[in-house]
């Protein structure tokens, strides 16, 4: 990750801790360049004592462990985090802010965390899906002391109802105990050892290209996990590689396109993907499609690959996630890329990614066009 983009400062009214809380943030990471009401909502409801161990769960740039693990200075405070990117961040504000008792931890599952906590405090995010954090929720619940907390927090559009709904079909007691405007606050007490019934939110599905069929399995909450899609597929069928190329697969999912070009022209595979859950299935597919050569990263764009060259580089880029991403991805690409090495990408024709990367390389050229999708190569 490149320097952050953003700086914000927030004056605190809590009675323990900094009096101004300073925060770096960029692209990438939910509410970038700004606080979000329901971690703020958060922030005043929860009252730690000096000695309570914290988990915060999935905090952008790091505000709710800042915070919150403050005002916990003789306790311990976990920042758990899927982002590769908003466990980098975490790290750098919570330095930036001097708070030594937080520490971070990135994970595909939060049920693989070791320790235990008297409380837990999340904001989900209305971009999830509802059933992706409810299975998070189950596996945040064995985390708890017995009497443990867990802190919810959002509006209507973020799910809140969903959840107070799930939370209250469980053992333990679930009290709403703040409203500030939309925001709600409900407090879930943890009141025997109890394990929630995990829900289900794997997919399993097929994909064929050019008469090969491999068998693919991904969750709900990352890119396209039910199917092939089309602007995926378009990529790998306009690619012409070499046997034994050293391929990177940038931004790699869950791997589905990595694993053709293997399994289609006998590449070394190498893929990376900023999302540890993303990371976690591209391996579990590696391993299921008989791929025993590879080299898999949980790393934010290429920084887990920063010494090494590739003859093509290809992605299906996270264009959702702001321009500071995408820049990054490919400037850090055409830094990796051997001379007269080749980026291949798949993008919506509305992007325009051919104007930005005719500065950066030598040739671009637009390989396809169909339902909005291009298919661009750009040579070094």
């Amino acid at each position: 990750m490149k320097t952050p983009s953003y700086e914000m400062k927030l004056k605190s009214e809590t009675k323990r801790g900094r009096e101004v809380y300073k925060f770096l943030s960029a692209d990438g990471v939910p509410a970038k360049d700004s606080f979000r009401d329901s971690e703020l909502t958060l922030v005043d409801t929860v009252k730690p004592s000096m000695d309570d161990d914290i988990l915060t769960v999935k905090s952008s740039y790091g505000f709710l462990p800042v915070v919150i693990g403050d005002q916990a200075p003789e306790g311990e405070t976990i920042a758990a985090n899927t982002s590769d990117r908003a466990n980098q961040l975490t790290k750098l504000n919570l330095k930036e802010n001097e708070v030594e008792n937080t520490s971070t931890h990135k994970t595909a599952f939060y049920n693989k965390i070791e320790n235990s906590f008297d409380k837990i405090v999340y904001a989900p995010g209305g971009y999830e899906p509802a059933d992706a954090v409810k299975n998070r929720i189950s596996n945040l619940i064995p985390l708890l002391e017995e009497n443990g907390k867990l802190f919810i927090a959002g509006k209507k559009t973020d799910g809140i109802n969903r959840y107070r709904d799930y939370l209250n079909n469980l053992p333990g007691n679930n009290q709403k105990i703040t409203q500030h405007g939309k925001h709600r606050v409900y407090r879930y007490t943890n009141i025997e050892n109890f394990e929630p019934e995990p829900v289900n939110i794997e997919t399993q599905f097929t994909a064929e290209i050019d008469d090969l069929e491999l068998d693919f399995t991904a969750c709900k909450g990352l890119f396209s996990p039910k199917n092939l899609d089309e602007g995926s597929g378009l990529l790998i069928e306009n690619l012409e590689l070499s046997e034994n190329e050293e391929v990177l697969d940038m931004a790699c999912g869950y791997g589905i396109i990595g694993i053709f070009l293997n399994k289609l022209h006998d590449v070394k595979l190498h893929l990376s993907d900023d999302n540890a859950t993303a990371v976690h299935y591209a391996g579990k597919n590696l391993e299921s499609n008989n791929i025993q050569e590879y080299e898999l990263k949980n790393k934010d764009c290429l920084d887990g690959f920063k010494d090494q060259k590739f003859d093509t580089i290809v992605s299906n880029p996270p264009t959702h996630q702001g321009s500071g991403v995408t820049d990054e991805m490919f400037n850090q690409a055409h830094s990796s890329l051997r001379d007269d090495g080749e980026l291949h990408i798949v993008y919506n024709q509305n992007m325009r990614y051919e104007d930005q990367l005719s500065e950066t390389f030598d040739t671009v050229e637009i390989l396809e066009e169909r339902n909005n999708y291009r298919i661009l190569k750009a040579m070094k």
